[in-house]
């Protein structure tokens, strides 16, 4: 049985700002939302329970719109390294995931994220063979969930023409042949299963990039995404060694390829989108296609800076993620919109084009809304909306305002002012009590896996770290071939 809910006396955030407003959720909707003294007591004449929102800030809950959800076990591994060396040091790890270990680390990743206002999250994942652990956990955790699958059969080190030596392959392996009866049947599964569920976990097609996928795994992909009628989401020119294939194997360009191949059409999200040229852009923004900004993630690899200003111009429509935990850090959207506010300027002292906080805000909720499906039914609290939305303090020391706006949120807010958390019409964080799961047993969970995960790792790290200086040295002189070609 549904219960009314009214948050009453928050300021609430409407299309104007912040404004005194009390909001009414009947199930997982919201109801209306009143702006005025007489509208506010007809709905609490019509609300079963009454929530009192002095003190906070009502908004849209925050989508994160780019992340993996097994990295929150990873912290503190191997982070100073370009992603095409790291992403060897995660591959081992990998390997040593089970269906506790996964578990353990999704309902890791809800407990931060909850605690940081964050309502759904697209978890883009490599291991689809756990998939069905993975869905029930994303069920567990009261957040809501686009569970993107990867695809891929090519390894970059191939298209790069790196060899691993033998020693490292055999601990590492590859992505192995495509056997696409086998993964439709896989992927089929989980887009049952999870349409059996609550409604707030929906299965996606994930390739891991279009350039890590096989002519054979494209045409997998457009008919998987039609059948299925899925969304797509997936990495896109995060770095410059990922510029260099799309250069090298198709002529003009792979933004152009994928586009003849019929591969950005529907709703598609395309995480980082750093190394691409103005007409591809042009290109994906002409298709709809959402751009996932991940800004610490970016710098923490040293992949570069996306451009956010010259994506704005092109019409493109931009969300935010942080990515994996062993990257990005911590999984907080408060500090994405900060540094995706202050990030362009730096590249201009034209003031006018610096994106507003009102702007960068709208990134991490309305904007985010199409990469979960549910464009137009997220991300804004108004009638007929989903009831997403998160309570935030105003009342702290680190946020006690001048003036109520959209900047002194940004600028300011924390994990630590969120103080409560709905989901689909339900509570997941009540005054800083997580309400959804044990939060408690999940912690000892997740440490008893990383432990687990690093005893697994141990006898296989002096291997990856003998091959490492020769690897880099490879990658160096790839990508000063690439520039020695950009400049002439």
């Amino acid at each position: 049985m549904t219960q009314t809910i009214l948050i009453d006396r928050a300021l609430v955030l409407a299309a104007e700002g912040f404004r005194p407003g009390a909001v009414l959720i009947d199930g997982p909707t919201i109801a209306a939302v009143a702006f005025t003294d007489d509208e506010a007591a007809q709905l609490r004449s019509r609300a079963a329970q009454h929530v009192r929102g002095a003190g906070c800030w009502l908004i849209p809950g925050l989508i994160d719109a780019h992340a993996h959800g097994y990295a929150t076990l990873l912290r503190g591994t191997e982070n100073s390294l370009p992603l095409e060396l790291w992403a060897l040091y995660t591959t081992l790890y990998g390997r040593g995931y089970d269906d506790s270990a996964i578990r353990a680390a999704i309902l890791l990743g809800a407990a931060e994220r909850i605690r940081a206002g964050i309502t759904g999250v697209i978890d883009h994942t490599p291991m689809v063979h756990l998939g069905r652990t993975a869905l029930d956990a994303h069920e567990r955790s009261g957040l809501r969930v686009g569970y993107a699958a990867f695809l891929q059969d090519v390894s970059d080190y191939d298209l790069l023409d790196i060899k691993l030596p033998p020693a490292l392959m055999h601990r590492l392996g590859g992505p192995p042949p495509l056997d696409a009866d086998a993964y439709a049947d896989r992927f089929s599964e989980l887009v049952q299963t999870a349409r059996a569920g609550s409604g707030r976990v929906a299965v996606q097609l994930g390739p891991n990039a279009p350039q890590r996928c096989s002519p054979e795994a494209w045409d997998l992909w457009r008919e998987l995404r039609d059948r299925h009628g899925v969304p797509v989401h997936m990495h896109l020119m995060e770095t410059r060694a990922q510029a260099l294939i799309g250069q090298r194997k198709w002529r003009g360009g792979l933004i152009r390829e994928i586009e003849r191949q019929g591969l950005l059409e529907g709703d598609v999200a395309a995480a980082h989108g750093i190394w691409l040229t103005a007409d591809e852009r042009d290109r994906l923004a002409r298709h709809g296609a959402t751009i996932v900004h991940n800004p610490a993630s970016n710098l923490m690899l040293g992949s570069g800076v996306m451009p956010l200003a010259q994506w704005r111009a092109a019409g493109a429509n931009i969300a935010l993620g942080t990515d994996s935990a062993n990257t990005g850090g911590r999984h907080d959207l408060f500090e994405a919109m900060r540094l995706a506010m202050m990030l362009p300027r730096v590249a201009t002292t034209d003031h006018t084009a610096w994106p507003r906080a009102s702007e960068i805000l709208a990134m991490a909720t309305r904007q985010a809304a199409p990469v979960l499906g549910l464009t137009g039914r997220l991300g804004t609290i108004a009638p007929g909306q989903l009831a997403d939305l998160v309570l935030v303090r105003h009342d702290q020391p680190a946020t006690l305002p001048m003036q109520h706006n959209e900047a002194a949120l940004v600028q300011s807010a924390s994990p630590d002012a969120v103080d409560s958390v709905m989901v689909n019409g339900a509570w997941v964080m009540r005054a800083r009590r997580i309400l959804a799961f044990d939060e408690a047993a999940a912690l000892a969970e997740a440490e008893a896996a990383a432990d687990a995960i690093r005893t697994r790792a141990a006898a296989e790290l002096p291997v990856l770290d003998a091959a490492l200086p020769g690897l880099a040295e490879r990658l160096r002189a790839v990508l000063a071939a690439y520039a020695e070609g950009q400049t002439r």
